[in-house]
């Protein structure tokens, strides 16, 4: 993904990301197509969608031992490409990483996020950790040995505090077919003078949980965007899976057709662009643009609810004294 985002490309070429493989990398598109000929970014051969990922697991292999402590490290990333104690993947060995993690906010710990430290020497219990930014080391506490046989796994969220399909400037584009997740802020971002754009079958599904984000497509081009589309999209398990912004003063034109956004913390989809987004087809679970009108809506019910308690009260009153009455008549004439 860094080659991609360093190279040049021109209208009409087309980059091919091959399936059945994984990269722990943001994808920045960096060139524009014009309204002849798209620049394509898809995918070939066989199998399941390219996949962009934060998730990186650390095999134990790659854990050395802080001298006889329980504070165990992993070098996640080197400038120099010819160091054998940073962490690698596949079968060709390369490093895992192309591009370096400035934060770790999260790290997994089997199934269990463990708890982020100030310092290496704060490590003091399981689960406890520190990311050293300036060597790009990862430091963790395990009382069992080797953190990855102790805790199963020990999984760093490693694209944090970044978007993992970053679209910023560029026009003219169809990207499709990607499979996005364990991501802390974005996993597709629509931003600077972006427009006619073209993102379909993607699918960005966080199962991270930081605070207002992450946000599965945050969409928020300056300017007045007018060609925006979003086809056969899913946003699941994240903070809100669509979130529409900017475009103050009008005239903007987003669609987005076939969508599902489910699992998600707060919101389906946040529509912030004075009604410029059409939906076609969506599942979008809860809707902050329809917010105001469900306040009202519950108020509603709670009245309703104290109006229907009133009414059935009184009621149960009336019989109660009806049929008192009755019974005290029948007593009084010596009826049985």
């Amino acid at each position: 993904m860094l080659q991609v985002g360093i190279s040049s490309f021109q209208p009409g070429d087309t980059i091919n990301l091959k399936r059945d493989c994984t990269w722990n990398e943001t994808l920045t598109p960096p060139s524009s197509g014009n309204s002849s000929l798209l620049i394509k970014i898809d995918s070939y051969g066989n199998g399941q969608p390219p996949h962009l990922t934060g998730y990186l697991p650390i095999a134990a292999g790659w854990w050395t031992q802080v001298g006889s402590t329980n504070v165990w490290s992993a070098m996640l990333y080197s400038a120099s490409s010819d160091q054998t104690n940073v962490v690698q993947c596949g079968i060709r060995h390369f490093y895992c990483l192309t591009q370096p993690p400035s934060q770790l906010k999260y790290v997994r710990f089997g199934t269990v996020w463990g708890t982020a430290l100030a310092s290496q020497a704060a490590l003091s219990q399981d689960r406890d950790f520190w990311y050293d930014s300036t060597n790009f080391i990862l430091y963790v506490y395990s009382a069992g040995g080797n953190p990855a046989v102790h805790y199963s796994a020990v999984t760093p969220i490693v694209l944090s505090g970044a978007s993992v399909l970053n679209v910023n400037g560029v026009s003219w584009l169809e990207i499709q077919h990607l499979q996005i997740d364990w991501f802390d802020s974005y996993g597709v971002q629509v931003q600077g003078a972006s427009d006619h754009l073209w993102l379909a079958n993607l699918a960005a599904n966080s199962e991270v949980e930081n605070g207002a984000v992450p946000l599965g497509f945050y969409v928020h081009p300056s300017g007045v965007p007018v060609d925006i589309h979003l086809y056969n999209t899913d946003a699941n398990m994240n903070y809100a899976g669509y979130h529409f912004d900017g475009c103050s003063s009008g005239g903007c034109a987003f669609e987005i057709k076939n969508c599902r956004a489910y699992g998600n913390r707060a919101y389906g989809i946040v529509d912030n662009v004075q009604g410029a987004v059409s939906y076609d087809y969506c599942q979008p679970g809860r809707m902050k643009l329809a917010e105001d009108r469900l306040v009202a809506l519950e108020k509603n019910d709670l009245r309703r609810t104290v109006y229907d308690r009133i009414v059935i009260g009184g009621i149960t009153f009336a019989i109660t004294l009806v049929i008192s009455t009755i019974i005290a008549w029948r007593s009084y004439l010596g009826w049985k």
